[in-house]
């Protein structure tokens, strides 16, 4: 939420900018459809991240539309696209094309924390040098975990 906050927007964006420099990989997750009140001025602040994670909502606010293809119109402005798409999966959009994945199996008891689990499965992936699939397939694993139980937190066992 940290881009889309007036009161947190600079700073953000400063430690985007921070972390290009010092030769680190950014990825921003936009967070909420609803505070995407100006695609074009978000666009600007992400500008150079390597990877945006939408969800369909926020990409249909980004670019109007749901189809996870439509995020190649962002890719003048990050380096590629992960796109959530819920039950149905997900995918990876870059100048490659399009890469995409479906959901793993389970069932959903409460989707709270099923986004941040996504990007921690797909982002620690990217780090390894994984593929987009392999980042995906992390991603929907991890997402699907998430979903499975009630609440972001994991169960003490």
């Amino acid at each position: 939420y940290v881009l889309l906050d007036a009161s947190s927007r600079d700073a953000g964006v400063a430690m985007l900018a921070a972390a290009r420099e010092a030769g680190l990989t950014t990825s921003v997750d936009p967070q909420a459809a609803s505070l995407i009140t100006d695609p074009a001025l978000f666009m600007a602040e992400v500008r150079g991240v390597d990877v945006l994670l939408p969800n369909l909502d926020e990409l249909e606010a980004l670019t109007g539309s749901r189809d996870p293809a439509s995020a190649a119109a962002l890719l003048d402005t990050v380096g590629a696209v992960a796109v959530t798409t819920g039950p149905d999966g997900a995918s990876w959009v870059d100048r490659d094309g399009v890469v995409s994945v479906p959901s793993a199996p389970g069932d959903c008891v409460d989707s709270t924390g099923a986004g941040d689990a996504f990007d921690a499965g797909l982002l620690a992936a990217l780090s390894k040098g994984a593929s987009p699939e392999d980042c995906l397939l992390a991603g929907v694993r991890l997402g699907a975990m998430a979903v499975g139980q009630v609440g972001a937190q994991p169960s003490r066992r």
